[in-house]
């Protein structure tokens, strides 16, 4: 009997110290937390600390605010978003790895010197979008990138453009597709009845009718009060005016009273004070259209080319990705994040 309880007061102190040293080993530190393997792509590893890499202002911030232990003392919430930052910067490093790797393979990176000049380009395009080195300089700094970081972000750049570039260089369109959306989509390509419209919402019926007495008898025009009422859009304090564009005569979502008002109107009439659930409005019509127009298809076949080509660029490109990835056999742990 003793010796079966020596045997279970060694096994609890056992346990016990396993749970105390386990925990040790389990808690890892800042500097471990770095280490993590975040993803495997070939022989290549991403880890946490490649992404906070990228991350490198919002980790300033984080560890400025709440110390190098943030991981452990920021909210669920700001855990939440950053996990979803992390995520998205994994992706997009992981994608990167695996375009360079089988573009270096299948020949698709330039040669040094065309990626040099490349880069060069890339480059300058960045100083010119931020007026110049000085404003290039100080965007840098404020997102955490040294210059060393930025030309490594250029060249990654440039090397995984001409990787797409290659993917899906030789992607067409023919007539037929561009026919074919056309008809599939002639909605989209048909203008309803209806006019371009503007309208003056006013709060009462009193002074609505008041700003129309003051267009019928000269001393305003529309435009006038128009203009005169336009800012209070924003804080949406009445009399406000508003453009609506072009509204269908049975226009979907627009208040039936407004359609009924507004679409008996003749092109350049004011309405006269006309009801709806947001008050009494002023309506003036213009470019009044009686029937059912239809786009040609001359009119809209470069727009159609342009959106099918870039469909199919980005359909092919997703698929030979997802293909190079299982060739690679890329490894993701998220759930490390």
């Amino acid at each position: 009997m003793r010796k079966i309880k020596n045997i279970v007061v060694v096994a609890a102190i056992t346990a016990m110290a396993f749970s105390i040293t386990g925990c040790k080993m389990v808690e890892k530190t800042p500097e471990a937390i770095q280490k993590t393997v975040l993803a495997k792509v070939g022989d290549e590893k991403v880890t946490m600390a490649d992404v906070n890499s990228e991350l490198q202002a919002d980790i300033d911030y984080l560890v400025e605010t709440y110390g190098e232990d943030y991981e452990n003392t920021i909210d669920d919430s700001l855990k939440e978003q950053l996990k979803t930052a992390r995520t998205q910067v994994l992706e997009q490093l992981v994608n990167d790895k695996v375009l360079i790797t089988k573009g270096t393979e299948l020949g698709y990176i330039p040669s040094d010197d065309e990626l040099a000049t490349a880069i060069e380009e890339e480059k300058a395009k960045f100083t010119e979008a931020y007026g110049g080195e000085e404003g290039l300089k100080e965007a840098l700094e404020y997102y955490g990138m040294t210059d060393e970081k930025f030309n490594s972000f250029i060249e990654n750049m440039v090397k995984t453009d001409k990787v797409k570039e290659a993917i899906t260089k030789d992607v067409t369109v023919s007539d037929e597709e561009v026919q074919q959306y056309y008809n599939d989509n002639i909605d989209k390509y048909t203008t309803k009845p209806g006019a371009n419209a503007k309208h003056i919402l006013f709060e009462t019926e009193e002074e609505a009718q008041a700003a129309k007495n003051k267009i019928d008898s000269g001393e305003a025009t529309f435009e006038d009060l128009y203009s005169q009422y336009e800012a209070n859009k924003a804080a949406g304090t009445k009399p406000l005016s508003e453009d609506l564009g072009y509204v269908a005569n049975e226009q979907e979502g627009f208040d039936t009273d407004f359609l009924a008002g507004f679409k008996t109107l003749k092109d350049g009439e004011v309405s006269a004070p006309v009801k709806s659930s947001y008050g009494y409005h002023i309506i003036k019509v213009e470019g009044v259209q009686t029937e059912e127009k239809v786009t040609p298809l001359d009119d809209v076949k470069e727009s159609i080319k342009s959106t099918l080509l870039s469909q199919k660029q980005q359909e092919l490109y997703n698929s030979t990705l997802e293909q190079w990835k299982k060739d690679l056999n890329v490894k993701l742990y998220e759930d490390k994040l």
